[in-house]
């Protein structure tokens, strides 16, 4: 039986999370500087500031592209 990606608890709220299924490769944290975080025990990374901007946004679009693992998502508009 495969388990399925959850968002991660300490993503902050708005579109873009990061689910269970990161291995802490920290790809996003060099594309994303000011939008990931990693976990007190490295295991991951979450977002800890939506995009301000349309380069943050841009930076964050670009890291879910290079993902490995496919555990960057966007459930779009957040109102």
């Amino acid at each position: 039986m495969t388990s399925v990606a959850v968002r991660l608890q300490e993503n902050v709220t708005g579109k873009y999370y990061v689910t269970s299924a990161c291995n802490g490769c920290g790809i996003c944290f060099s594309y994303a500087l000011q939008n990931f975080m990693y976990s007190n025990d490295s295991s991951h990374y979450y977002v800890y500031q939506q995009p301000a901007d349309a380069r943050e946004d841009d930076d964050i679009r670009r890291a879910m592209d290079i993902c490995p693992m496919s555990c960057i998502s966007d459930d779009g508009e957040f109102l």
